[in-house]
C-alpha cells in the first residue's frame, strides 16, 4: 500500500473512532433514564433523548480532549522519563530488585487497612461456601467454585486447629490475598517498562494502587473475585509479553508452566475468568507469527476449560458428591428481559407462552411479576433449568424482541444501570453507582454460625466505612474515581476509541482484548447496583491501569521493539 493510499486509510480509521463514544453516549442515556424512571424505558419522553444526545456530545469531547492532552504530554519525553528529586533511586524497571521494592510500598501503604479490617469483611457468598463445607446435610454445589469452596473450608479448619478460631485461619487467607495482590500490582507497574512506559507515569501508577483505598478495602475482603483478580493480572501481564514478542515467548518452557498454571488456578476460582481468558487467548492466536505458535496458543487457551469445563465435572464431581452449579447465572439478561415483558404486558402474552413462563422459571406469572426487580435478576432466577426449557427460552426471547422491543431493552438497561450511568434510584440506597466497600460481614448465611464463631463487624471497619461514604464518595473531583462507569464502561470505551484510532489497529484490539471481554462479563451479568457488583468490576480496577499505560504508550507509533 502506497503511502496517500495508507494516509487516507488512517485517517478514516480516526473518523470512526468517533462511532465508539457516540455509542457510549447512547448507552448512557438509555440506562440513565431507566436508572432514575424505575426501570422503565419511555420511548415518547424527550428527556431520553437529551440525555442520549448529551452524553454523546460529552464523551466525543472527553475522548477527543483526552488525545490532544496525551500527544502534548508525549512532546516531553525526556521530563516524563526524569525520576523526581525525592526517589530518585526508585528505579521501577523490569528487574527482580525493582518488583520487591514495589512490593513493598504498596504493601506498607495498605498494613493499616489490615489492622482496621481484622479480622477480615466476609461477603454472603463466603458464608454460604462455608455452610457448605461444614454442614454434611447441605451438598456442595459448584454454583460457586468447588475449589474456592475447599480452599475456604482448608483454612477455616487450619484456623481451628492453630489458633482455636476458624475465622482467624480465613483471615490468614486474606493476608495472604492481599500479599499476592500487593505483588501482582508491583509487577504489573514495573512490566510497564517492556513498552517504554516513562517513569513518572508508572510512579503515579504505583502511587494509585498504594493510595486508592478501595483496592486495600477489597482486598481485605474474601470472595472468589478477590482470589481471582491477582491471577488475572498475571496473566495479563503473560498475555501482552506474548502479543509484543507475536508469541516468541512462548518458546520459553517456563514462561508456558507458569502461564498454565496461572490461568487453570485463575479459571478454578472463577468461572467467569475462564472464559475471559479463553476468549481472549483464542483471539490472540490471530496475531502470533506462526502456525506453530498459534496452535500453541489456541492449545494453552483450551486447557482452563478442558480442566475446569470439562474434567472436573466428569471425575471429580462424582467422587467428591459435587452437584452441578445452576445454569440460569449465564441467562440473567434474558430471563430479565422476558420477566419485564410478563409484568408489564400479561395480556399480550398466549396461553402457551405463559405455559412455557411457568415451566421456564418454575412459578406462575403472577408470583413472578411480584418478584420481579428491575435493577437485579436474583428473584426471578435461581434454578437449574434444563435444557429442552433453555431452548424454549430462547424462542420465546426472540418472539418477545420482536413485539415488546422497548420492554426488552428495558430489562437489559436496569441490569446495567451502574455501569452506564452516574445514577441509580433503586430502593437499597443511594450509592448504588459509587463503588461502596464492604465494611462488616453481619451479612451472612445464618447457618455459619453454629461451625464457628461468625463476626460481625471489624476492628475499625464500620468508622472507615462512614468515612469513605460520606468524604470519599462526595469528593467533587476525585470521586468520579469511585463511580462504578468510569472503570466499567468509559474507560474500556476509550481503550477501544484509542485502539480503533491506530495505525494497526487490529493489534491494538487483541492487545486489549481482556479488558473488552471483561466488559461483556458485566453487561451480561445479573447486576450492576447491589453491593456485590464491586467485586466484578474489580477485575478492572487492577488491569486498566496496564492496557491504559501500554496503548497510550504506543498512540501514534509503529510496532514496538521486541
Amino acid at each position: 500500500m502506497n503511502k496517500g493510499l495508507k494516509g487516507r486509510a488512517v485517517r478514516t480509521s480516526k473518523r470512526v473512532a468517533y462511532l465508539v463514544p457516540i455509542l457510549l453516549g447512547v448507552l448512557f442515556g438509555v440506562c440513565s433514564f431507566v436508572g432514575v424512571h424505575g426501570g422503565t424505558l419511555e420511548i415518547r419522553n424527550i428527556i431520553l433523548y437529551a440525555d442520549v444526545i448529551f452524553f454523546a456530545a460529552l464523551f466525543v469531547i472527553i475522548f477527543h480532549s483526552a488525545i490532544k492532552l496525551v500527544k502534548k504530554i508525549k512532546r516531553h519525553p525526556c521530563n516524563l522519563d526524569t525520576p523526581f528529586d525525592f526517589c530518585k533511586h526508585l528505579k521501577l524497571d523490569w528487574s527482580l530488585k525493582s518488583v520487591i521494592v514495589s512490593w513493598g510500598i504498596i504493601s506498607i501503604c495498605w498494613i493499616p487497612y489490615a489492622i482496621i479490617f481484622f479480622p477480615g469483611t466476609y461477603w454472603l457468598d463466603t458464608s454460604w461456601q462455608l455452610v457448605q463445607f461444614f454442614d454434611p446435610n447441605t451438598p456442595i454445589t459448584d454454583h460457586h467454585p468447588f475449589a474456592l469452596t475447599y480452599l475456604l473450608g482448608f483454612f477455616a479448619v487450619l484456623g481451628k486447629s492453630l489458633l482455636d478460631n476458624a475465622v482467624y485461619g480465613l483471615y490468614i487467607l486474606v493476608i495472604l490475598q492481599a500479599a499476592v495482590s500487593a505483588l501482582s500490582l508491583a509487577s504489573m507497574t514495573c512490566y510497564l517498562t517492556r513498552f517504554k512506559v516513562p517513569w513518572k507515569i508508572r510512579f503515579i501508577v504505583i502511587a494509585f494502587f498504594a493510595l486508592f483505598p478501595f483496592l486495600p478495602c477489597l482486598a481485605m475482603s474474601l470472595a472468589k473475585d478477590t482470589i481471582a483478580t491477582p491471577l488475572f493480572v498475571f496473566f495479563s501481564i503473560m498475555f501482552c509479553e506474548i502479543w509484543m514478542t507475536r508469541g516468541n515467548v512462548l518458546a520459553s518452557p517456563l514462561f508456558d508452566v507458569l502461564l498454565i498454571v496461572d490461568i487453570v488456578f485463575a479459571s478454578a476460582v472463577k468461572k467467569t475468568g475462564m472464559y475471559v481468558i479463553m476468549l481472549s487467548l483464542l483471539l490472540l492466536a490471530f496475531i502470533v507469527k506462526t502456525w506453530l505458535m498459534k496452535a500453541g496458543v489456541v492449545a494453552i487457551a483450551l486447557i482452563p476449560y478442558l480442566t475446569v469445563g470439562l474434567i472436573a465435572p466428569t471425575f471429580i464431581f462424582p467422587v467428591l458428591h459435587i452437584e452441578p452449579g445452576e445454569n440460569s447465572e449465564m441467562l440473567a439478561v434474558p430471563m430479565q428481559q422476558v420477566a419485564n415483558v410478563v409484568r408489564n404486558h400479561p395480556s399480550s402474552l398466549s396461553n402457551k407462552e405463559l405455559d412455557e413462563i411457568q415451566e421456564i422459571y418454575q412459578q406462575d406469572t403472577e408470583r413472578l411479576r411480584g418478584a420481579y426487580c428491575w435493577y437485579v435478576s436474583d428473584p426471578i432466577k435461581g434454578q437449574r433449568i434444563p435444557p429442552e426449557d433453555v431452548h424454549k427460552l430462547g424462542k420465546l426471547w426472540l418472539r418477545q424482541l420482536l413485539t415488546h422491543p422497548t420492554d426488552m431493552a428495558a430489562g437489559w438497561a436496569g441490569l446495567s444501570a451502574s455501569w452506564f450511568s452516574f445514577a441509580v434510584a433503586s430502593e437499597d440506597g443511594a450509592k448504588q453507582n459509587s463503588m461502596v466497600v464492604l465494611s462488616g460481614s453481619s451479612h451472612h448465611h445464618p447457618g455459619v454460625n453454629q461451625f464457628m464463631s461468625w463476626p460481625d463487624s471489624t476492628k475499625g471497619g464500620q468508622a472507615f466505612g462512614k468515612f469513605y461514604e460520606q468524604t470519599l464518595l462526595t469528593l467533587p473531583i476525585a470521586g468520579v474515581l469511585f463511580q462504578k462507569s468510569l472503570w466499567a464502561s468509559i474507560l474500556p470505551f476509550f481503550l477501544i476509541f484509542v485502539s480503533v484510532r491506530s495505525r494497526s489497529w487490529w493489534r491494538m484490539l487483541i492487545l486489549n482484548m481482556p479488558i473488552m471481554v471483561t466488559l461483556l462479563t458485566l453487561v451480561a451479568g445479573p447486576t450492576s447496583a447491589y453491593g456485590e457488583a464491586v467485586r466484578y468490576v474489580l477485575p478492572l480496577v487492577y488491569t486498566l491501569p496496564l492496557f491504559l499505560c501500554i496503548s497510550l504508550s504506543l498512540l501514534e507509533q509503529g510496532e514496538p521493539e521486541q
